[in-house]
Protein backbone atom coordinates (compact mmCIF):
# COMPACT_ATOMS: atom_id res chain seq x y z
CA UNK A 1 0.00 0.00 0.00
CA UNK A 2 1.12 3.58 -0.60
CA UNK A 3 1.11 4.29 3.14
CA UNK A 4 4.23 2.15 3.45
CA UNK A 5 6.17 4.78 1.46
CA UNK A 6 5.60 7.59 3.98
CA UNK A 7 8.81 6.64 5.81
CA UNK A 8 10.78 8.62 3.18
CA UNK A 9 9.31 11.84 4.58
CA UNK A 10 9.70 10.67 8.17
CA UNK A 11 13.47 10.36 7.67
CA UNK A 12 13.75 13.91 6.31
CA UNK A 13 15.00 16.55 8.79
CA UNK A 14 12.71 19.31 7.47
CA UNK A 15 9.64 17.11 7.81
CA UNK A 16 10.69 16.25 11.34
CA UNK A 17 11.14 19.92 12.29
CA UNK A 18 7.83 20.99 10.69
CA UNK A 19 5.93 18.22 12.46
CA UNK A 20 7.60 18.94 15.79
CA UNK A 21 7.59 22.76 15.85
CA UNK A 22 4.93 23.70 13.28
CA UNK A 23 5.33 26.64 10.94
CA UNK A 24 4.94 27.62 7.30
CA UNK A 25 6.31 25.73 4.33
CA UNK A 26 6.44 25.90 0.56
CA UNK A 27 5.23 22.64 -0.98
CA UNK A 28 5.08 21.77 -4.67
CA UNK A 29 1.51 21.07 -5.72
CA UNK A 30 2.22 17.50 -6.82
CA UNK A 31 3.84 16.68 -3.45
CA UNK A 32 1.15 18.16 -1.20
CA UNK A 33 -1.02 15.03 -0.58
CA UNK A 34 2.06 12.93 0.20
CA UNK A 35 3.56 15.43 2.64
CA UNK A 36 0.27 16.05 4.47
CA UNK A 37 -0.28 12.30 4.75
CA UNK A 38 3.19 11.86 6.22
CA UNK A 39 2.65 14.67 8.74
CA UNK A 40 -0.74 13.34 9.85
CA UNK A 41 0.49 9.76 10.10
CA UNK A 42 2.99 10.76 12.77
CA UNK A 43 0.06 11.00 15.17
CA UNK A 44 -2.40 8.51 13.70
CA UNK A 45 -4.56 8.36 16.81
CA UNK A 46 -5.48 12.06 16.62
CA UNK A 47 -8.35 13.17 14.34
CA UNK A 48 -7.30 15.69 11.73
CA UNK A 49 -8.83 18.55 9.74
CA UNK A 50 -7.21 19.72 6.50
CA UNK A 51 -8.36 23.11 5.18
CA UNK A 52 -8.28 23.78 1.41
CA UNK A 53 -9.23 26.87 -0.59
CA UNK A 54 -12.38 25.71 -2.37
CA UNK A 55 -14.56 22.64 -2.78
CA UNK A 56 -12.73 21.34 -5.83
CA UNK A 57 -9.33 21.59 -4.15
CA UNK A 58 -10.74 19.93 -1.02
CA UNK A 59 -12.30 17.08 -3.02
CA UNK A 60 -9.09 16.39 -4.99
CA UNK A 61 -6.95 16.59 -1.87
CA UNK A 62 -9.26 14.19 -0.04
CA UNK A 63 -8.89 11.69 -2.91
CA UNK A 64 -5.11 11.99 -2.74
CA UNK A 65 -4.98 11.60 1.05
CA UNK A 66 -7.33 8.62 0.84
CA UNK A 67 -4.84 6.88 -1.47
CA UNK A 68 -1.84 7.64 0.74
CA UNK A 69 -3.48 6.88 4.11
CA UNK A 70 -5.61 3.87 3.20
CA UNK A 71 -7.17 2.15 5.13
CA UNK A 72 -7.43 5.17 7.48
CA UNK A 73 -10.77 6.97 7.06
CA UNK A 74 -10.55 10.16 4.95
CA UNK A 75 -13.72 12.20 4.39
CA UNK A 76 -14.51 15.20 2.21
CA UNK A 77 -16.71 17.91 3.78
CA UNK A 78 -18.12 20.16 1.00
CA UNK A 79 -20.03 23.41 1.26
CA UNK A 80 -23.84 23.25 1.20
CA UNK A 81 -24.12 24.02 -2.52
CA UNK A 82 -26.93 26.52 -1.83
CA UNK A 83 -26.83 29.58 0.38
CA UNK A 84 -28.88 29.88 3.55
CA UNK A 85 -30.44 33.12 2.33
CA UNK A 86 -31.89 31.36 -0.74
CA UNK A 87 -34.08 29.27 1.62
CA UNK A 88 -33.29 26.23 -0.56
CA UNK A 89 -32.36 22.87 0.92
CA UNK A 90 -28.96 21.50 -0.11
CA UNK A 91 -28.84 18.49 -2.48
CA UNK A 92 -29.00 15.14 -0.65
CA UNK A 93 -25.63 13.95 -1.97
CA UNK A 94 -23.91 16.99 -0.41
CA UNK A 95 -25.83 16.53 2.83
CA UNK A 96 -24.68 12.91 2.89
CA UNK A 97 -21.03 13.85 2.45
CA UNK A 98 -21.28 16.53 5.16
CA UNK A 99 -23.03 14.25 7.67
CA UNK A 100 -20.59 11.39 7.06
CA UNK A 101 -17.58 13.68 7.50
CA UNK A 102 -18.86 15.45 10.61
CA UNK A 103 -20.04 12.25 12.27
CA UNK A 104 -16.70 10.56 11.55
CA UNK A 105 -14.86 13.49 13.11
CA UNK A 106 -17.07 13.76 16.18
CA UNK A 107 -18.22 10.19 16.86
CA UNK A 108 -15.85 7.74 15.16
CA UNK A 109 -13.27 6.39 17.62
CA UNK A 110 -9.66 5.90 16.69
CA UNK A 111 -9.24 2.37 15.38
CA UNK A 112 -6.27 0.21 14.51
CA UNK A 113 -5.72 2.17 11.31
CA UNK A 114 -5.93 5.60 12.94
CA UNK A 115 -8.42 8.40 13.63
CA UNK A 116 -10.48 9.99 10.82
CA UNK A 117 -9.19 12.78 8.57
CA UNK A 118 -11.63 15.38 7.20
CA UNK A 119 -10.80 17.74 4.31
CA UNK A 120 -12.90 20.90 4.32
CA UNK A 121 -13.04 23.94 2.06
CA UNK A 122 -12.84 27.53 3.31
CA UNK A 123 -16.45 28.22 2.25
CA UNK A 124 -17.66 25.14 4.13
CA UNK A 125 -15.81 26.39 7.21
CA UNK A 126 -17.72 29.67 7.03
CA UNK A 127 -21.16 28.00 6.97
CA UNK A 128 -22.48 27.35 10.43
CA UNK A 129 -23.73 23.82 10.99
CA UNK A 130 -27.11 22.87 12.46
CA UNK A 131 -26.69 20.91 15.65
CA UNK A 132 -26.89 17.16 14.91
CA UNK A 133 -29.93 16.97 17.20
CA UNK A 134 -31.89 18.99 14.62
CA UNK A 135 -31.50 16.35 11.91
CA UNK A 136 -34.32 14.00 10.96
CA UNK A 137 -33.95 10.49 12.29
CA UNK A 138 -32.13 7.80 10.36
CA UNK A 139 -32.79 4.10 10.78
CA UNK A 140 -31.24 0.69 10.21
CA UNK A 141 -32.19 -2.06 7.76
CA UNK A 142 -31.34 -5.62 8.83
CA UNK A 143 -31.86 -8.89 7.07
CA UNK A 144 -34.76 -10.70 8.73
CA UNK A 145 -36.42 -7.53 10.09
CA UNK A 146 -40.04 -6.70 9.31
CA UNK A 147 -40.60 -3.74 6.99
CA UNK A 148 -43.76 -1.93 5.92
CA UNK A 149 -43.01 -0.36 2.53
CA UNK A 150 -45.47 2.54 2.73
CA UNK A 151 -44.46 3.42 6.26
CA UNK A 152 -40.79 3.24 5.24
CA UNK A 153 -41.51 5.51 2.27
CA UNK A 154 -43.00 8.12 4.61
CA UNK A 155 -39.97 7.85 6.91
CA UNK A 156 -37.61 8.30 3.97
CA UNK A 157 -39.44 11.39 2.72
CA UNK A 158 -39.36 12.84 6.24
CA UNK A 159 -35.61 12.14 6.31
CA UNK A 160 -35.11 14.15 3.10
CA UNK A 161 -35.13 11.35 0.51
CA UNK A 162 -36.76 11.78 -2.89
CA UNK A 163 -39.05 9.13 -4.35
CA UNK A 164 -38.20 8.42 -8.00
CA UNK A 165 -38.93 5.81 -10.65
CA UNK A 166 -35.31 4.64 -10.78
CA UNK A 167 -32.53 5.38 -8.32
CA UNK A 168 -29.56 7.30 -9.74
CA UNK A 169 -27.98 9.26 -6.91
CA UNK A 170 -27.68 9.62 -3.15
CA UNK A 171 -30.86 10.60 -1.36
CA UNK A 172 -33.23 8.75 -3.70
CA UNK A 173 -35.44 5.68 -3.33
CA UNK A 174 -37.81 3.70 -5.55
CA UNK A 175 -40.43 1.07 -4.78
CA UNK A 176 -41.28 -1.58 -7.36
CA UNK A 177 -43.50 -4.42 -6.21
CA UNK A 178 -41.78 -6.08 -3.28
CA UNK A 179 -38.45 -4.32 -3.91
CA UNK A 180 -37.09 -1.16 -2.30
CA UNK A 181 -34.14 0.44 -4.07
CA UNK A 182 -32.42 2.97 -1.84
CA UNK A 183 -29.28 5.10 -2.17
CA UNK A 184 -28.33 6.05 1.41
CA UNK A 185 -27.05 9.60 1.74
CA UNK A 186 -23.71 8.55 3.25
CA UNK A 187 -22.97 5.53 1.05
CA UNK A 188 -21.11 5.23 -2.26
CA UNK A 189 -23.55 2.67 -3.70
CA UNK A 190 -27.23 1.84 -3.61
CA UNK A 191 -28.89 -1.07 -1.83
CA UNK A 192 -31.73 -3.29 -3.04
CA UNK A 193 -34.06 -4.49 -0.30
CA UNK A 194 -35.87 -7.68 -1.34
CA UNK A 195 -38.95 -8.51 0.72
CA UNK A 196 -40.72 -11.79 1.29
CA UNK A 197 -44.07 -10.56 2.50
CA UNK A 198 -43.12 -7.99 5.17
CA UNK A 199 -39.76 -9.57 5.99
CA UNK A 200 -36.43 -8.36 4.58
CA UNK A 201 -35.21 -11.43 2.73
CA UNK A 202 -31.97 -9.93 1.39
CA UNK A 203 -29.96 -6.70 1.24
CA UNK A 204 -27.77 -6.36 -1.84
CA UNK A 205 -25.53 -3.51 -2.89
CA UNK A 206 -25.87 -2.71 -6.59
CA UNK A 207 -24.59 -0.36 -9.26
CA UNK A 208 -27.12 2.26 -10.32
CA UNK A 209 -25.43 2.39 -13.73
CA UNK A 210 -25.32 -1.32 -14.65
CA UNK A 211 -27.91 -2.54 -12.11
CA UNK A 212 -25.51 -5.38 -11.31
CA UNK A 213 -25.19 -6.74 -7.79
CA UNK A 214 -22.07 -5.67 -5.87
CA UNK A 215 -22.43 -8.04 -2.93
CA UNK A 216 -24.68 -8.81 0.00
CA UNK A 217 -25.10 -6.88 3.24
CA UNK A 218 -26.47 -7.92 6.60
CA UNK A 219 -27.04 -4.39 7.93
CA UNK A 220 -27.43 -1.02 6.17
CA UNK A 221 -27.43 2.30 8.04
CA UNK A 222 -29.80 4.80 6.43
CA UNK A 223 -28.52 8.26 7.40
CA UNK A 224 -30.75 11.32 6.91
CA UNK A 225 -30.53 13.07 3.53
CA UNK A 226 -31.45 16.47 5.00
CA UNK A 227 -29.64 18.61 7.55
CA UNK A 228 -32.88 19.67 9.26
CA UNK A 229 -36.05 17.88 10.33
CA UNK A 230 -39.13 18.14 8.13
CA UNK A 231 -40.90 20.82 10.19
CA UNK A 232 -37.95 23.21 9.78
CA UNK A 233 -37.51 22.42 6.08
CA UNK A 234 -41.16 23.06 5.24
CA UNK A 235 -41.11 26.69 6.38
CA UNK A 236 -37.93 27.40 4.42
CA UNK A 237 -39.21 25.62 1.29
CA UNK A 238 -42.42 27.70 1.35
CA UNK A 239 -40.38 30.88 1.73
CA UNK A 240 -38.17 29.92 -1.22
CA UNK A 241 -41.23 30.11 -3.51
CA UNK A 242 -41.91 33.72 -2.58
CA UNK A 243 -40.31 36.75 -4.18
CA UNK A 244 -36.96 37.61 -2.68
CA UNK A 245 -38.17 40.89 -1.24
CA UNK A 246 -41.11 39.15 0.45
CA UNK A 247 -39.12 36.40 2.15
CA UNK A 248 -38.89 36.58 5.94
CA UNK A 249 -35.54 36.68 7.71
CA UNK A 250 -33.90 33.27 7.86
CA UNK A 251 -33.77 33.63 11.66
CA UNK A 252 -37.58 33.57 11.72
CA UNK A 253 -37.69 30.23 9.91
CA UNK A 254 -34.79 28.21 11.28
CA UNK A 255 -33.59 27.50 14.84
CA UNK A 256 -30.39 29.47 14.20
CA UNK A 257 -29.60 29.63 17.92
CA UNK A 258 -28.57 25.97 17.53
CA UNK A 259 -26.26 26.58 14.56
CA UNK A 260 -22.52 26.28 15.32
CA UNK A 261 -19.24 27.00 13.50
CA UNK A 262 -17.70 23.83 12.09
CA UNK A 263 -14.51 24.20 14.12
CA UNK A 264 -16.57 24.57 17.30
CA UNK A 265 -18.10 21.11 16.73
CA UNK A 266 -14.75 19.51 15.88
CA UNK A 267 -12.80 17.76 18.66
CA UNK A 268 -10.56 20.13 20.58
CA UNK A 269 -7.54 17.84 20.11
CA UNK A 270 -7.90 17.56 16.32
CA UNK A 271 -4.77 18.35 14.30
CA UNK A 272 -5.46 21.19 11.85
CA UNK A 273 -3.36 21.68 8.71
CA UNK A 274 -3.94 24.50 6.22
CA UNK A 275 -3.20 23.00 2.81
CA UNK A 276 -3.18 26.20 0.74
CA UNK A 277 -2.74 29.29 2.88
CA UNK A 278 -2.66 31.60 -0.12
CA UNK A 279 -6.14 30.42 -1.16
CA UNK A 280 -7.97 30.23 2.16
CA UNK A 281 -7.96 33.89 3.24
CA UNK A 282 -9.13 35.28 -0.16
CA UNK A 283 -11.83 32.59 -0.36
CA UNK A 284 -13.17 33.52 3.08
CA UNK A 285 -13.16 37.23 2.25
CA UNK A 286 -14.89 36.79 -1.11
CA UNK A 287 -17.55 34.53 0.38
CA UNK A 288 -18.23 36.93 3.25
CA UNK A 289 -18.63 39.81 0.79
CA UNK A 290 -21.17 37.78 -1.21
CA UNK A 291 -23.04 36.81 1.95
CA UNK A 292 -23.16 40.37 3.26
CA UNK A 293 -24.49 41.62 -0.08
CA UNK A 294 -27.19 38.96 -0.17
CA UNK A 295 -28.36 39.77 3.38
CA UNK A 296 -28.55 43.51 2.61
CA UNK A 297 -28.96 45.32 5.95
CA UNK A 298 -29.35 42.13 8.01
CA UNK A 299 -26.57 40.48 9.98
CA UNK A 300 -25.60 37.10 8.48
CA UNK A 301 -23.64 35.97 11.55
CA UNK A 302 -26.47 33.79 12.82
CA UNK A 303 -25.82 31.33 9.96
CA UNK A 304 -22.31 32.27 8.81
CA UNK A 305 -18.99 32.71 10.59
CA UNK A 306 -17.11 35.84 9.50
CA UNK A 307 -13.48 35.70 8.31
CA UNK A 308 -12.16 37.24 11.52
CA UNK A 309 -13.81 34.53 13.62
CA UNK A 310 -12.46 31.74 11.42
CA UNK A 311 -9.04 33.37 11.18
CA UNK A 312 -8.79 33.61 14.96
CA UNK A 313 -9.74 29.94 15.37
CA UNK A 314 -7.17 28.87 12.75
CA UNK A 315 -4.47 31.06 14.28
CA UNK A 316 -5.05 29.34 17.59
CA UNK A 317 -5.30 25.76 16.35
CA UNK A 318 -3.51 25.38 12.98
CA UNK A 319 0.19 24.74 13.64
CA UNK A 320 1.13 23.82 10.07
CA UNK A 321 0.44 26.07 7.08
CA UNK A 322 1.43 25.00 3.59
CA UNK A 323 1.65 27.27 0.57
CA UNK A 324 2.42 27.23 -3.14
CA UNK A 325 4.15 30.62 -2.83
CA UNK A 326 7.91 30.10 -2.70
CA UNK A 327 8.91 33.24 -0.81
CA UNK A 328 10.26 33.69 2.73
CA UNK A 329 9.09 30.25 3.83
CA UNK A 330 11.07 28.59 6.66
CA UNK A 331 10.65 25.14 5.08
CA UNK A 332 10.66 24.04 1.47
CA UNK A 333 9.55 20.77 -0.12
CA UNK A 334 10.10 20.58 -3.86
CA UNK A 335 9.10 17.99 -6.41
CA UNK A 336 8.25 17.82 -10.07
CA UNK A 337 5.10 16.28 -11.44
CA UNK A 338 5.48 12.68 -12.59
CA UNK A 339 4.18 13.12 -16.10
CA UNK A 340 6.35 11.04 -18.43
CA UNK A 341 3.69 10.12 -21.01
CA UNK A 342 5.84 7.62 -22.91
CA UNK A 343 4.37 6.16 -26.10
CA UNK A 344 5.03 2.60 -24.99
CA UNK A 345 6.91 0.37 -22.56
CA UNK A 346 10.11 0.50 -24.64
CA UNK A 347 10.12 4.28 -24.34
CA UNK A 348 9.13 4.25 -20.64
CA UNK A 349 11.76 1.72 -19.55
CA UNK A 350 14.86 3.94 -19.96
CA UNK A 351 13.09 6.77 -18.09
CA UNK A 352 12.42 4.45 -15.15
CA UNK A 353 15.94 3.08 -15.29
CA UNK A 354 17.37 6.60 -15.20
CA UNK A 355 15.41 7.35 -12.01
CA UNK A 356 16.46 4.09 -10.36
CA UNK A 357 20.15 4.62 -11.23
CA UNK A 358 19.94 8.15 -9.77
CA UNK A 359 19.08 6.72 -6.37
CA UNK A 360 15.28 7.14 -6.37
CA UNK A 361 13.03 4.45 -5.05
CA UNK A 362 10.91 4.28 -8.17
CA UNK A 363 7.31 3.14 -7.81
CA UNK A 364 4.72 2.71 -10.55
CA UNK A 365 1.09 2.60 -9.35
CA UNK A 366 -1.53 0.59 -11.22
CA UNK A 367 -5.25 0.82 -10.58
CA UNK A 368 -5.54 -2.95 -11.19
CA UNK A 369 -2.88 -5.49 -10.41
CA UNK A 370 -3.46 -7.34 -13.67
CA UNK A 371 -2.31 -4.30 -15.65
CA UNK A 372 0.86 -4.18 -13.58
CA UNK A 373 1.50 -7.88 -14.17
CA UNK A 374 1.28 -7.35 -17.94
CA UNK A 375 3.58 -4.32 -17.65
CA UNK A 376 6.18 -6.34 -15.70
CA UNK A 377 6.02 -9.21 -18.20
CA UNK A 378 6.89 -6.89 -21.09
CA UNK A 379 9.82 -5.15 -19.41
CA UNK A 380 13.24 -5.95 -20.80
CA UNK A 381 16.12 -4.74 -18.61
CA UNK A 382 14.46 -3.71 -15.34
CA UNK A 383 13.89 -5.90 -12.29
CA UNK A 384 10.56 -5.44 -10.54
CA UNK A 385 8.90 -6.40 -7.27
CA UNK A 386 5.46 -5.69 -5.85
CA UNK A 387 4.95 -3.59 -2.74
CA UNK A 388 2.28 -5.35 -0.73
CA UNK A 389 0.71 -4.57 2.62
CA UNK A 390 3.18 -6.67 4.64
CA UNK A 391 6.24 -4.81 3.34
CA UNK A 392 7.78 -1.64 4.77
CA UNK A 393 8.05 0.06 1.40
CA UNK A 394 11.84 -0.05 1.16
CA UNK A 395 13.41 -1.02 -2.14
CA UNK A 396 16.11 -3.72 -2.21
CA UNK A 397 19.56 -2.18 -1.75
CA UNK A 398 22.27 -2.39 -4.35
CA UNK A 399 19.96 -2.91 -7.32
CA UNK A 400 20.35 0.05 -9.65
CA UNK A 401 17.83 -1.28 -12.13
CA UNK A 402 15.07 -2.18 -9.68
CA UNK A 403 11.61 -0.62 -9.59
CA UNK A 404 8.54 -1.32 -7.46
CA UNK A 405 4.97 -1.85 -8.60
CA UNK A 406 1.98 -1.19 -6.38
CA UNK A 407 -1.77 -1.67 -6.78
CA UNK A 408 -3.27 1.73 -5.90
CA UNK A 409 -5.51 4.36 -7.47
CA UNK A 410 -3.48 7.55 -7.64
CA UNK A 411 -4.29 10.60 -9.77
CA UNK A 412 -1.04 12.53 -9.36
CA UNK A 413 2.49 11.40 -8.76
CA UNK A 414 5.78 13.17 -8.16
CA UNK A 415 9.55 12.96 -8.41
CA UNK A 416 10.99 14.28 -5.14
CA UNK A 417 14.81 14.59 -4.90
CA UNK A 418 14.49 15.58 -1.23
CA UNK A 419 12.95 12.20 -0.39
CA UNK A 420 14.76 10.15 -3.09
CA UNK A 421 11.32 8.94 -4.13
CA UNK A 422 9.52 8.82 -7.48
CA UNK A 423 5.90 7.69 -7.54
CA UNK A 424 4.33 7.51 -10.99
CA UNK A 425 0.70 6.54 -11.75
CA UNK A 426 0.48 4.27 -14.78
CA UNK A 427 -1.70 6.74 -16.71
CA UNK A 428 1.03 9.38 -16.34
CA UNK A 429 3.78 6.98 -17.34
CA UNK A 430 2.22 5.66 -20.54
CA UNK A 431 0.26 7.71 -23.02
CA UNK A 432 -2.59 5.48 -24.14
CA UNK A 433 -3.59 6.62 -27.60
CA UNK A 434 -7.22 5.82 -27.96
CA UNK A 435 -8.31 4.71 -31.40
CA UNK A 436 -10.44 7.27 -33.14
CA UNK A 437 -14.02 6.10 -33.45
CA UNK A 438 -14.81 4.90 -36.92
CA UNK A 439 -16.76 7.50 -38.80
CA UNK A 440 -19.94 6.17 -40.30
CA UNK A 441 -19.81 6.19 -44.07
CA UNK A 442 -21.95 8.99 -45.42
CA UNK A 443 -24.38 8.02 -48.12
CA UNK A 444 -24.86 10.51 -50.88
CA UNK A 445 -28.23 12.17 -50.55
CA UNK A 446 -28.69 11.15 -46.92
CA UNK A 447 -31.46 13.04 -45.12
CA UNK A 448 -30.72 14.48 -41.68
CA UNK A 449 -34.23 15.77 -40.90
CA UNK A 450 -37.67 16.25 -42.38
CA UNK A 451 -36.75 19.85 -43.19
CA UNK A 452 -34.50 18.55 -46.00
CA UNK A 453 -37.55 17.45 -48.00
CA UNK A 454 -39.70 19.57 -50.32
CA UNK A 455 -42.89 18.48 -52.05
CA UNK A 456 -42.02 17.05 -55.46
CA UNK A 457 -38.52 15.89 -54.49
CA UNK A 458 -37.43 12.56 -55.94
CA UNK A 459 -36.38 10.17 -53.20
CA UNK A 460 -35.28 6.56 -52.87
CA UNK A 461 -36.77 4.17 -50.33
CA UNK A 462 -34.36 1.31 -49.67
CA UNK A 463 -37.18 -1.27 -49.77
CA UNK A 464 -39.55 0.13 -52.41
CA UNK A 465 -37.35 2.11 -54.82
CA UNK A 466 -37.63 5.53 -56.51
CA UNK A 467 -40.63 7.70 -55.55
CA UNK A 468 -41.89 11.27 -55.51
CA UNK A 469 -42.33 12.93 -52.10
CA UNK A 470 -45.88 14.27 -51.94
CA UNK A 471 -45.90 15.70 -48.40
CA UNK A 472 -46.78 14.71 -44.84
CA UNK A 473 -50.02 13.27 -43.56
CA UNK A 474 -51.30 12.53 -40.06
CA UNK A 475 -53.13 9.24 -39.80
CA UNK A 476 -54.60 7.03 -37.09
CA UNK A 477 -53.72 3.37 -37.52
CA UNK A 478 -54.66 0.73 -34.92
CA UNK A 479 -55.74 3.54 -32.57
CA UNK A 480 -52.27 5.16 -32.80
CA UNK A 481 -52.02 8.63 -34.35
CA UNK A 482 -48.71 9.68 -35.90
CA UNK A 483 -47.15 11.44 -38.89
CA UNK A 484 -46.32 9.73 -42.19
CA UNK A 485 -44.31 10.64 -45.29
CA UNK A 486 -46.56 10.35 -48.38
CA UNK A 487 -44.64 8.77 -51.32
CA UNK A 488 -46.01 8.41 -54.85
CA UNK A 489 -44.82 5.56 -57.08
CA UNK A 490 -45.52 4.61 -60.74
CA UNK A 491 -49.20 4.49 -61.70
CA UNK A 492 -51.44 4.93 -58.70
CA UNK A 493 -49.16 3.23 -56.19
CA UNK A 494 -48.82 5.04 -52.88
CA UNK A 495 -46.87 4.35 -49.67
CA UNK A 496 -47.19 6.03 -46.29
CA UNK A 497 -43.90 5.77 -44.38
CA UNK A 498 -43.80 6.50 -40.61
CA UNK A 499 -41.56 9.47 -39.86
CA UNK A 500 -39.48 7.35 -37.48
CA UNK A 501 -38.28 5.43 -40.58
CA UNK A 502 -36.68 8.49 -42.17
CA UNK A 503 -33.32 6.66 -42.18
CA UNK A 504 -34.65 4.36 -44.93
CA UNK A 505 -35.13 7.30 -47.30
CA UNK A 506 -32.49 9.30 -49.18
CA UNK A 507 -32.60 11.98 -51.85
CA UNK A 508 -32.17 10.69 -55.40
CA UNK A 509 -28.75 11.60 -56.82
CA UNK A 510 -28.38 11.07 -60.58
CA UNK A 511 -26.39 12.34 -63.55
CA UNK A 512 -27.53 15.06 -65.95
CA UNK A 513 -30.33 16.38 -63.75
CA UNK A 514 -32.96 14.18 -65.46
CA UNK A 515 -35.85 12.79 -63.44
CA UNK A 516 -35.69 9.00 -63.20
CA UNK A 517 -38.55 6.62 -63.83
CA UNK A 518 -40.58 6.02 -60.70
CA UNK A 519 -40.52 2.49 -59.39
CA UNK A 520 -43.55 0.20 -59.48
CA UNK A 521 -44.40 -1.49 -56.23
CA UNK A 522 -43.98 -5.25 -56.23
CA UNK A 523 -42.02 -7.38 -58.67
CA UNK A 524 -38.28 -7.80 -58.87
CA UNK A 525 -37.15 -4.76 -60.90
CA UNK A 526 -36.11 -2.67 -57.89
CA UNK A 527 -34.20 -5.58 -56.40
CA UNK A 528 -32.26 -5.99 -59.65
CA UNK A 529 -31.55 -2.23 -59.79
CA UNK A 530 -30.16 -2.30 -56.25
Amino acid sequence: MLRSLLFHADEDSQTDALARDGGRAFVSQSLRPYLIAALLDREPDKPAIVVAGDDRAARDLAAGLRAWLEPRTVRYYPSRGVSYESHLVPPPHLVGLRIAALDALVDEPSGEQGAPVVVVSAVALSEKVPDPSLRPHGFTLRQGDLLDLEETARELVAAGYERVDQVDDRGQFAIRGGLLDLFPATEDRAVRVDLFGDEIESLRWFSTFTQRSLGDADVVEVAPAAELAEEHRELAEIAALEKEEDRPDIAELLPVEDFHPFLELAPADATIVIAGEEDVTPALSDHWEDVSTAFHDQDPRHVYADPQEIGAALDQRARIRLSSIDQDQPFSFRAQAADIQARGIKEAEPELEKLARSGYQTVVAFARRGEGERFAYNLGRLDVSWLDGDQNGRAPEGQARHINLIAARLEQGFIAPQFHLAVIPEHRLLHRRRPSPARPERRRGVLRSFADLRTGDIVVHEDHGVARFAGFETRTVANVTRDYLYLEYAGSDRVFVPVDQLAKISRFVGAGGEHPTLSKLGGSRWERMK
